[in-house]
């Protein structure tokens, strides 16, 4: 039984309250009013708007009152007259203030905004500041609550910057005064601004807008009371979620515009991904050059003289391997000639449809020589795994991509690290820096500067494309072979034989033949200078000699080839291609507008 009545007692202390506001509403006299005489809808929309606000909590007056500084600050302060009842307004009143925004290019602008003091009737009243994710919420007053129904004057002082416009011809001040966040109706309002020193009213223009965000209404009177002074005063009230925003023009020099120093400034503080992005751009940029300083940079090369034989016992994929840093497809179609050369295996090629050929490769019964490379071994091993004849096609891409990666293990076993270093840890660390802060940038962000960052992503993975290109570098070994290498390129690409004579060579070269063209063809393949040795080939024996010769290949079968040359050209175009389309993995490949709301400033406020 204590319990219900305890719990009625407590319902009943509840509802004193309630009950109190609505006797004070019952006591209120009662208003008639005739709007029958009202014909116009708008109108009467208004009056009706006005009945029910008599009572309502609303903004009495809001004055407010700018001086611009010479050095690009506002110092403002708002005297705001509320009428207070307890719905809303029960402990006081908060005022939002915008402080980020983005500019044309979508970067983050951060203005500053520092209150100065805040007093409620002419007596120091406490605030406290709420951040929001566009700008500051100043909360007026603490936790008691205000004696109501009543009229309070609040008087807001603080300062902001960055708030003028900077032109070709004028400065501006494009201000909202009064967002269109506001809750409450505003009867009346004005502003007055005042500029560092006096100008001539000639040189100024005051104009402006009202109305909900984006319109374009003029419901206000400006004036020029006063030379460096402007003044606005609104017609009529602004109703909820509608806003005065003020436009004032004056002569250039009155106000320090910022220096492209500051400009920088400001645009890193306000951009903190764009400035960690530009960050590790700089360090990322600095430890690939130190890394590529320490382990990335050539030996410088000796001196290159023509050489008659290939170096060593190393074969044609071995040489462009080494050359390259890299296994490609045509060091392969080169091992492949090679093997074709030394009998191990056959090629056949016949018109399949106009402008393409079908290409076959035969294993041979030839018995596998001793001296033979792992790399040659591999590929031969792996491609005829199968079976002893394959139609270069897509169809078998299987054996021929497994031959060739076969090739490729072979070749790095044999050579990477020994004839060269990619030192690739540096660009791979790099790669995850950049993708790990770029993510984290754009995380920060929330949308803002987000072409900058594009920007800036781009030149991190370009510094790391050309880092990668760089940093692999040859041995002292790799170093040396590179230059027997290039001179065996010189012999082989160098066609008339006085320009060989002008050479530093040893000796007399060696008379051309057909063996000797056979024996060299595929190092010429690897080494992109085919057609050359061709040419220089058929300028020492004669179109007769090199069209014999080109029938009298043991290792080749083929129709419609007339010539050296055009045998030459056939394997550099048709039947590399065909060998790396079949060799390679699936998808593989080689200011004057304005409105209500707009400007600096804005926000708005309720109660609390």
């Amino acid at each position: 039984m204590k319990r219900y009545v305890a719990l009625l007692l407590f319902c009943f202390v509840s509802l004193l309250p309630t009950r109190a506001f609505a006797q004070a509403q019952h006591d209120k006299p009662a208003v008639s009013v005739d709007l029958s005489d009202v014909k116009d809808p708008q109108e009467l929309q208004r009056r009706i708007a006005a009945l029910a606000d008599a009572g309502a909590e609303r903004i009495l007056a809001y004055d407010i009152d700018v001086k611009v500084n010479a050095d690009n600050s506002l110092d403002v302060t708002e005297t705001i007259r509320v009428h207070a009842a307890g719905i809303q307004i029960r402990r006081g009143i908060y005022r939002d203030f915008p402080t980020r925004y983005r500019d044309r290019y979508g970067n983050a602008m951060v203005v500053d905004f520092t209150v100065e003091s805040l007093s409620r009737d002419g007596k120091p009243e406490p605030w406290f500041i709420e951040h929001k994710s566009n700008g500051e919420r100043v909360n007026f007053g603490n936790d008691a609550f205000l004696q109501v129904p009543a009229d309070y004057t609040y008087t807001l002082r603080y300062r902001t910057n960055r708030q003028i416009g900077f032109f070709a011809d004028h400065d501006e001040l494009y201000w909202n005064a009064i967002g269109t966040g506001w809750d409450f109706v505003i009867e009346h309002a004005s502003v007055t601004v005042h500029l560092p020193q006096p100008v001539a009213i000639s040189a100024m223009h005051a104009d402006g807008f009202t109305g909900s965000q984006g319109e374009r209404e003029k419901d206000f009177v400006a004036s020029l009371p006063a030379a460096g002074e402007a003044r606005w005063t609104l017609r009529s009230r602004l109703y909820t979620r509608q806003g005065l925003t003020i436009v004032l023009t004056f002569p250039k020099g009155l106000v320090a515009a910022p220096t492209p120093a500051q400009k920088v400034e400001w645009f890193l503080k306000d951009n903190i991904p764009i400035l960690i992005m530009l960050a590790t751009l700089a360090m990322m940029f600095g430890y690939l050059l130190l890394r590529w300083s320490q382990v990335g940079r050539d030996p410088p090369p000796g001196t290159i003289i023509a050489r008659y034989e290939p170096p060593g016992s190393y074969t044609p994929a071995a040489l462009r391997f080494i050359r390259k840093m890299n296994a490609d497809g045509r060091g392969y179609t080169a091992d492949l000639l090679a093997l074709a050369v030394k009998g191990l295996i056959t090629i056949k090629s016949e018109p399949k449809r106009p402008g393409s050929d079908k290409w076959t490769v035969t294993r041979t019964r030839t018995a596998v020589p001793v001296d033979i490379s792992d790399a040659q071994r591999a590929l031969l091993n792996a491609l005829f795994a199968a079976g002893n004849t394959l139609e270069v096609s897509e169809s078998n891409r299987s054996q021929f991509l497994a031959s060739r990666l076969a090739q490729t293990k072979a070749l790095e076993e044999a050579y990477a690290g020994r004839m060269f270093k990619r030192n690739a840890r540096p660009v791979f660390f790099s790669l995850l820096l950049a993708v790990g802060v770029s993510v984290l940038a754009y995380f920060l962000s929330h949308g803002n500067g987000v072409f900058a960052l594009v920007v800036i992503d781009l030149l991190m993975f370009a510094v790391i494309i050309l880092f990668g290109l760089l940093m692999p570098a040859p041995s002292a070994e790799g170093r040396k072979l590179l230059d027997e290498i290039e001179g065996l390129k010189l012999y082989l690409s160098v066609a008339e034989v006085d320009d060989l004579k002008r050479l530093q060579a040893p000796g007399e070269a060696p008379m051309l033949d057909g063996k000797r063209y056979e024996a060299l063809l595929p190092y010429a393949v690897a080494l992109d200078v085919e057609e050359a040795w061709t040419k220089k080939f058929t300028a020492a024996v004669g179109e007769a000699v090199a069209a014999q010769t080109a029938s009298n290949l043991s290792w080749y079968r083929g129709t419609g080839i007339n010539s050296l040359s055009q045998f030459s050209s056939s394997l550099n175009s048709s039947f590399n291609s065909s060998i790396a389309s079949a060799s390679s993995p699936p998808g593989s490949s080689s200011g004057g507008g304005g409105f209500s709301g707009g400007g600096g400033g804005g926000g708005g406020g309720g109660g609390r």
